[in-house]
């Protein structure tokens, strides 16, 4: 059970990682505290949790010194506010430090409401309050009938793919190799299987990546195009060609359509990096007559 503190005047000044101040703490009328048992309402009953359910884990003091003060779960798209940044938990995945996939039976969420979104400190953490979209409180028991009236405002608008994201994930990888939470890091092996531009422009890159170390643990990567962050990626997904060639049990394959037009005429270069430490794992490039080139691969 996590701690949160909604009467939250004990906190002074600006919070620790967080590059502007908070508002005032003040107390604040609570509406519902509900539960949720899976994304599709039903209790699990012992069986393993659907992978989209599944937690994001933030240990202690991986967004900063005390931050969180124990270790945090959430669901991926659940917000923090941190450096300033209003972002979802699944954004700062990092496959150390903040990690996703561990094994969940009958896993529930508790969801606290406020009379309208706002921030509640989760060990010590600014997370937001449960925002009411429309039927996202099926299963709450009985409490539907809330969902009636205008639609909630937002507290902030979310941090989405671009340089400060990408600054934020690079600050929390080097906290986490600093502090040691990377110290098991081994050699990545990993290939770029396919990329390839479509008829509209589109790039769709796939591969896969396994650490030498931890050849169990899903190795979180990062997409960048000519430099630019585009896209995160958990390398997890089974794939029998490679289950039958040995690499691990499979599941270390990763498959994205990312919606980054490429120009036609003009050389780019495709880079997937390591989350964890920003190492470059594998990359391929794409020459003026749209010939691709393999760079790099571990």
């Amino acid at each position: 059970m996590h701690r949160y503190l909604c009467e939250r005047g004990a906190l002074e000044g600006p919070h620790a990682g967080c590059r502007k101040p908070l508002p005032p703490l003040t107390a604040r009328e609570l509406r519902l505290i509900a539960l949720r048992q899976r994304a599709d309402c039903q209790p699990t009953h012992g069986l393993a949790t659907p992978k989209h359910d599944l937690p994001v884990r933030i240990r202690a003091g991986a967004l900063a010194e005390g931050m969180p003060a124990g270790d945090l779960l959430v669901l991926p798209d659940h917000a923090l506010m941190v450096d300033g940044l209003f972002v979802a938990a699944g954004h700062l995945v990092n496959g150390t430090s903040i990690t996703r996939g561990e094994a969940a039976v009958d896993l529930t969420y508790w969801h606290i409401e406020l009379d309208s979104h706002d921030l509640l400190m989760a060990e010590n953490t600014p997370a937001e309050s449960f925002l009411a979209a429309p039927g996202v409180r099926c299963g709450f028991g009985g409490v539907q009938a809330l969902n009636a009236g205008t639609r909630p405002v937002p507290y902030a608008s979310r941090a989405e793919l671009g340089p400060e994201l990408a600054a934020l994930r690079g600050r929390l990888a080097r906290r986490a190799v600093s502090s040691g939470e990377a110290v098991g890091l081994g050699p990545v092996r990993a290939w770029l299987d396919r990329c390839v531009v479509g008829a509209n422009g589109v790039l769709h890159v796939a591969g896969w990546a396994q650490d030498a170390v931890q050849p169990d643990a899903p190795v979180c990567l990062d997409v960048t195009v000519d430099g630019a962050v585009v896209a995160f990626a958990v390398a997890g997904e089974y794939r029998a060609d490679l289950a039958a060639a040995g690499v691990g049990d499979g599941r270390v394959g990763f498959d994205l359509g990312l919606d980054v037009p490429l120009a036609s005429g003009v050389p780019h270069v495709v880079e997937v990096r390591r989350s964890a430490d920003g190492a470059v794992v594998c990359a391929k490039q794409v020459d003026t007559a749209g010939v691709w080139t393999a760079l790099l691969a571990a």
